[in-house]
């Protein structure tokens, strides 16, 4: 920012300190997360889904279940290793019920994922 460039600061809290509401609650545009100018820069065109973005998916749900941030907007200190056990064993499912079905790469990344998954929640678990 330039020196002489003026930025405004705003207050958008609902509620003050003695608990009287001081402003409306904001509208369901504001409050929904994500919903940011990098959120949609695909201009409305989505990746086609095939099952390596799928299981990506399921992956990125595992990693931040095991504390991991893997989207802006996401909470710090999440963690829910119940959750990220039930993901990895879903996509070790995924893995079983697709054996013989698969191209090399997909099984490349199905089994280097869980591989790493695994990994990461053995580590996650020693520090409890």
């Amino acid at each position: 920012m330039a020196e002489n460039e003026k930025f405004e600061v705003r207050d958008k809290r609902i509620f003050n300190q003695e608990g009287d509401q001081v402003r409306e609650a904001p509208d369901e545009k504001e409050s929904i997360p994500g919903d940011t100018p990098e959120f949609h820069e695909h201009n409305g065109e989505l990746p086609p889904v095939d099952f390596i973005s799928f299981i990506g998916s399921l992956g990125a749900s595992a990693l931040m279940y095991l504390g991991e941030k893997v989207a802006p907007d996401q909470p710090e200190g999440l963690k829910d290793m119940a959750g990220a056990k039930q993901m990895i064993d879903l996509i070790a499912l995924l893995e079983e019920k697709t054996k013989g079905n698969l191209t090399a790469e997909e099984t490349h990344m199905i089994q280097t994922l869980l591989y790493n998954l695994r990994i990461r929640y053995v580590r996650e678990a020693e520090k409890k």
